[in-house]
């Protein structure tokens, strides 16, 4: 990986991490209807919307480095959907091993196509929208800068200014940002971002942060207020901003670390570990979760952000693990499949 790119990676890894927050806070915090002071509350709603930039700027990424590819990658194609259900599926049958779930063969099969089933929405996601990336490019390469822009500008107008001043978004609406034609949005604006550089005019990377910062807090603020209007959303306005401002704030950085490459390449395997059916229920239920978090309201804050580093360093070590589980199996099957392919070709040569 190139050194200019260190930056990006340091991103999806920010990402993940951030993502793995907004985990703590729904499926700890906000599903056990935890009684908070004013000021824990006050202060979480900071958090929040701090955080709801996680998935925006892993898909602006995608724009950003997929906008020049002509076609798909075979290989690449069959990694997002065996992937996921293989890592799915050896975790149920680890917990099964365990006695922490019943054994159910059917269960397992199921859990193999976990792309396909939506076991993991931003995969699923994701997947789709790896598909329409070649025809994605010709659409965006057929534009002019101007014609880019106005797309965008449109899109954001319709998919998230308008949603965020009426009743339901079955109207007019991104679903809140889960959905393939919000992924496809954000790709636009990647897209644009490694094309043309900025929309407006091009700011500092302070500048950049300030923008990140000050919004973060104003709709923290926001949401604490008015607790009955939703502010925290993927496609909010502010949210929107703030995704865009931060990618900027990271493009102008600078960073030096093969570390960070290696960390960032089993990211997503974070992702498919905690996200995983029964090792969701199975971390957000462990007693130490629950200790930790409700200790005392002092550290409130701290211990949300400390079970996170816990279950992203202990996610990517079990991620890790089971990934390089799979490259094996993978390359041993291409192995297999190019020497037959080999001989074949070999025997009709030879006719």
């Amino acid at each position: 990986m190139k050194e200019r790119q260190q930056n990006f990676e340091l991103l999806r890894i920010i990402a993940m991490f951030l993502i793995v927050v907004s985990h703590v806070i729904t499926h700890n915090v906000m599903a056990k209807h935890l009684e908070l002071s004013s000021v824990n509350t006050f202060l979480l709603s900071l958090l929040r919307s701090f955080i709801y930039i996680c998935v925006n700027v892993y898909i602006i990424i995608t724009g950003y480095f997929s906008i020049n590819a002509k076609q798909l990658k075979f290989r690449k194609v069959l990694n997002v959907i065996l992937l996921p259900g293989f890592i799915s599926a050896i975790l149920l049958i680890t917990l099964m091993a365990f006695g922490a779930i019943n054994f159910d063969i059917w269960r397992i099969i199921g859990k193999l196509f976990a792309t396909f089933r939506g076991e993991y929405w931003f995969i699923s996601n994701y997947f789709a929208l790896y598909l329409f990336i070649p025809l994605l490019n010709k659409i965006i390469h057929s534009f002019s800068r101007k014609e880019l822009q106005q797309w965008i500008f449109l899109t954001t107008l319709v998919g998230v200014i308008w949603p965020f001043f009426i009743e339901t978004e079955q109207i007019i609406a991104f679903n809140s940002g889960f959905s393939l034609i919000f992924f496809m949005y954000l790709y636009f604006v990647g897209a644009h971002i490694r094309l043309y550089g900025s929309f407006v005019k091009d700011l500092s990377k302070e500048q950049y942060l300030g923008i990140y910062v000050g919004l973060g807090l104003i709709t923290g603020i926001l949401q604490f207020l008015f607790p009955q209007i939703d502010f925290l959303n993927y496609n909010g306005p502010f949210e929107i901003i703030m995704s865009y401002a931060f990618f900027m704030f990271i493009s102008k950085i600078t960073v030096k670390s093969t570390k960070i490459n290696y960390i960032a390449m089993y990211t997503l395997s974070v992702y498919l570990v905690h996200e995983q059916g029964q090792m969701r229920e199975l971390i957000w239920n462990l007693p130490i979760v629950d200790t930790l978090i409700q200790l005392s309201p002092i550290t409130f804050i701290p211990a949300v952000l400390l079970v996170a580093v816990l279950v992203f360093c202990g996610s990517w070590i079990i991620g890790w693990t089971l990934t390089k589980i799979f490259e094996n199996l993978e390359k041993l099957i291409y192995k297999f499949v190019d020497r037959n392919v080999l001989v074949e070709k070999l025997k009709t040569s030879s006719k």
